[in-house]
């Protein structure tokens, strides 16, 4: 399980790194409209989330490489998928996001899910 573990921590680790590199030097104003967020008269909050999205994710490198170890990271990781999932579903829910901000919730959420079912089975066969 730890290796899946891993896997799965890197594949998300790239998507946000990729997320970034399409935000900061490919075309920002291509996100909104691709992933149907609303229209936008700036990019400066897309700059701005994909900086910040590229800094969270290195902190995700050391539960990638060792989760037992790095414990405290492997567990801010997973909360760090699903509390913006859950912003994400709860801002469309209530109105004031855009209904394409259920896709960023969705993928957040799957990592988010599929990380802590496997962190917990991590954990558990190593008996902690």
């Amino acid at each position: 399980m730890r290796t899946w573990f891993k896997r799965v921590v890197w594949l998300g680790i790239l998507a946000n790194w990729g997320f970034g590199v399409w935000a900061l030097f490919v075309n920002p104003y291509q996100i909104p409209l691709v992933l149907n967020l609303g229209e936008i008269n700036t990019s400066i909050w897309i700059f701005n989330y994909s900086i910040l999205l590229v800094l969270l994710s290195c902190f995700y490198i050391p539960a990638a490489s060792d989760p037992l170890t790095y414990r405290v990271n492997a567990w801010l990781l997973v909360v760090g998928r699903l509390v913006p999932a859950s912003s994400y579903f709860i801002g469309v829910y209530l109105g004031f996001m855009p209904r394409g901000f259920l896709t960023l919730g969705m993928a957040d959420g799957a990592f988010g899910i599929v990380q802590l079912f496997l962190l917990l089975r991590v954990l558990k066969d190593a008996g902690v």
